[in-house]
């Protein structure tokens, strides 16, 4: 257990007046534990209590997840027992408990039917914690994204008339896999042409073309952290538009991360790069924010957007990837990571962002 992020923890209960916490995002408890609880039909959850209470709820068959508890104590209930009375019974009545905000409202509404509680989102806390990294994090974000660099590469060197969409995203599991990333775990659009008119575009069978941009936006989780990064490129050609659609893309994402430094709001970031985007004409074809905090999960809190008052810290960790989305011709989008520091922000991203033409047959 990393005891130095439970007190984290434990202080921001006091502070927001939650007198106790369930935790059963499997995220936060690889957080505090450095292994991923198994989610699903049965109950697992951490309890904590500003008096001192730390116990898991386990399964008997989750045995194998004993050694994450540490010191901690550990209720063991079977499939004949009902957990959530087991759970019932450590909370105090009357005072305010805090739950993730994922967590199955089958485990909740049962909790709140047997404990007549304050019962609210415990986001306020463990977000707050957990959006700035430590040095540990950060190296592990470092290597995460060097992995996802390689990857990427790659991806683009296997370019071929005959190979779809589709077949392409596939390939992405076992690059992973070959660098030691968890392949199951991937972020990933992979799109060809006019697919790039769609910033989510779900892979189908589309296959390549010359003059087609080819766009991967991919990343995967390695030693517990994600990586994230788009790259766009053109197959053999490219139009005198696509060209300068590019270039207003880049310029917006140079623009937008320029100004990530401490004490600047995350909507001053979009609205660098995104008046870039309209100054040139494209304003209505940038229809999502211009990133996303990032670390064991692919988006954290909070989001990088035109909403977003809040200003920037050292230790977080976000994405910076404007795009413009045409339906029916194409579309770009390159995307960043970037690290805040004391004055500025490092970029976690090597890979080159100068427009690239694939000459592969």
């Amino acid at each position: 257990m990393r005891t130095d992020r439970i007190e984290k923890i434990v202080k921001g209960m006091r502070a927001h007046g939650m007198d106790q916490m369930i935790i059963s995002d499997p995220s936060t408890i690889y957080y505090l534990t450095g292994r991923f609880g198994p989610s699903g039909g049965r109950l697992f959850a951490l309890y904590l209590d500003t008096q001192g209470g730390c116990t898991f709820f386990m399964n008997t068959l989750q045995t194998d997840y004993a050694g994450m508890a540490g010191s901690a104590e550990i209720i063991w209930y079977s499939d004949n027992d009902d957990p959530i009375r087991l759970l019932a019974g450590k909370i105090r009545p009357g005072a305010a408990v805090g739950v993730d905000k994922n967590w199955a409202s089958c485990f909740l509404l049962g909790l709140m039917a047997q404990v007549d509680a304050g019962y609210v989102l415990n986001s306020r806390v463990i977000d707050y914690v957990r959006m700035i990294k430590d040095k540990g994090e950060l190296k592990l974000l470092r290597r995460s994204q060097e992995v996802n660099e390689k990857v990427i590469g790659k991806m683009f060197e296997y370019v071929a008339p005959d190979l779809t969409e589709q077949k392409h995203h596939r390939m992405l599991h076992e690059a992973y896999c070959s660098y030691g990333a968890d392949g199951y775990n991937i972020i990933g659009v992979v799109a060809y042409g006019k697919s790039c008119g769609y910033a989510h575009h779900k892979p189908d069978d589309t296959k390549p073309v010359p003059g087609d941009c080819i766009m991967i936006d991919a990343g995967a989780r390695l030693e517990g952290y994600r990586s994230d990064m788009t790259r766009t490129v053109f197959y053999k050609n490219v139009s005198d538009k696509m060209r300068n659609i590019y270039e207003v893309v880049k310029e917006a994402q140079l623009t937008a991360m320029d100004a990530v430094k401490p004490g600047v709001r995350f909507c001053d970031v979009d609205k660098a790069g995104r008046d870039v985007i309209s100054r040139h004409g494209y304003g209505n074809y940038f229809t999502h924010r211009i990133g996303h905090n990032i670390g064991i999960d692919g988006h954290e809190f909070p989001d990088v957007g035109s909403g977003n008052t809040m200003e920037i810290q050292p230790g977080m960790v976000f994405s910076v990837e404007p795009g413009i989305y045409i339906p029916g011709l194409g579309g770009v989008r390159i995307e960043d990571l970037v690290a805040v520091t004391e004055n500025g922000c490092e970029s976690l991203n090597r890979m080159s962002k100068d427009l690239c033409l694939i000459k592969a047959d």
